[in-house]
């Protein structure tokens, strides 16, 4: 039985291109949780900005890891997606996958 907080967390953790902004990036993200919002098995998204290292980490809590994995694969042609991963490094990405080992 899923916990009320997800079971799965997706994390992704990724640079903006240059000659891209904080400002764009946060232009994008209204449509990307409304879009990812409607997605079968999503629970819970956060957004968080290492201003120190230059990156952003998005936070994402699914039911499942195939729920997870399949709305990754639908995001990548997502028309409400595409402006924010425009903005990405693509090559500074990392997306990581794992279920829920521990809540205190």
């Amino acid at each position: 039985m899923a916990m009320e907080h997800g079971q799965v967390l997706e994390l992704v953790v990724f640079r903006l291109r240059k000659g891209s902004s904080r400002e764009e990036l946060l232009g994008t993200v209204d449509a990307v949780s409304a879009w990812i919002a409607q997605q079968p098995g999503f629970v819970a998204r956060s957004l968080v900005e290492d201003r120190e290292g230059g990156r952003w980490i998005d936070v994402v809590w699914w039911r499942s890891v195939e729920e997870a994995q399949a709305a990754a694969e639908r995001a990548l042609s997502s028309e409400s997606c595409a402006p924010m991963f425009e903005l990405i490094d693509m090559d500074s990405m990392l997306m990581l996958h794992g279920p829920r080992v521990h809540a205190a």
